[in-house]
């Protein structure tokens, strides 16, 4: 018998607003719409409850939490073609921020809308199990990275994986590692942002061997 399970190869090139829009869906309008947030924006903060979940149409956001100071820290960066937001699934334990780290443009989706229609289609459904496994994957990635290295190793690990360019919601091309503050850089790696600043001043010839 032949299988029906969808094939997601190139799940990463799979766009869940192009599928949805195809199917021609008199709802969809009604459920899903574009705003753009400027620099530095809140997108949703702590204790507004959001019921709304975020694609990235152009731009880059950080994700981040506070601790029990009430002090903000950055646990994530997020950049075109990324989703976010509170799915429903924490019993109340959300507490997260999402802000702007350039002028971005946000297809926002109806919380339930999204889970509907996710749920409903083999090829949407195996798309989003399939993206959240790689958030995982390289959240996991990330964890052991900066656990098993050098201060300098872990500045040099961050770049390579935040060093590249993004657009904002205005077409003006952005390095998302430019855009880390050090108290950014500092949160993602697990260091304080004077220690980031003094192994970027003592160590800047090893750091500048990483293209860009």
């Amino acid at each position: 018998m032949k299988s029906i399970r969808p094939d997601l190869r190139d799940y990463e090139t799979f766009s869940l607003y192009k599928f949805l829009k195809e199917k021609k869906m008199d709802s969809l309008n009604e459920n899903v719409f574009e705003v753009v947030f400027d620099k530095n924006e809140y997108l949703y903060e702590p204790p507004k409850v959001e019921n709304y979940i975020y694609e990235i149409v152009t731009g880059a956001i950080k994700l981040g939490g506070y601790s029990e100071k009430g002090d903000e820290y950055t646990y994530a960066v997020l950049h075109t073609g990324e989703f976010f937001g509170n799915l429903m699934y924490l019993n109340g334990q959300f507490s997260e921020f999402a802000k702007a780290l350039v002028d971005v443009r946000v297809r926002v989706y109806d919380l339930n809308f999204f889970k509907k229609e996710v749920k409903s289609h083999p090829i949407s459904a195996e798309w989003f199990f399939s993206y959240l496994t790689k958030r995982w994957y390289m959240a996991e990635k990330k964890l052991c990275k900066v656990n098993e290295r050098s201060i300098t190793d872990k500045l040099n690990f961050l770049k390579t994986v935040y060093n590249f360019n993004v657009l904002d919601a205005n077409g003006k091309a952005y390095n998302i590692h430019c855009l880390l503050t050090q108290k950014d850089k500092g949160d993602l790696i697990g260091a304080t942002r004077q220690t980031i600043a003094n192994a970027l001043k003592n160590n800047q010839f090893v750091l500048d061997k990483i293209p860009g």
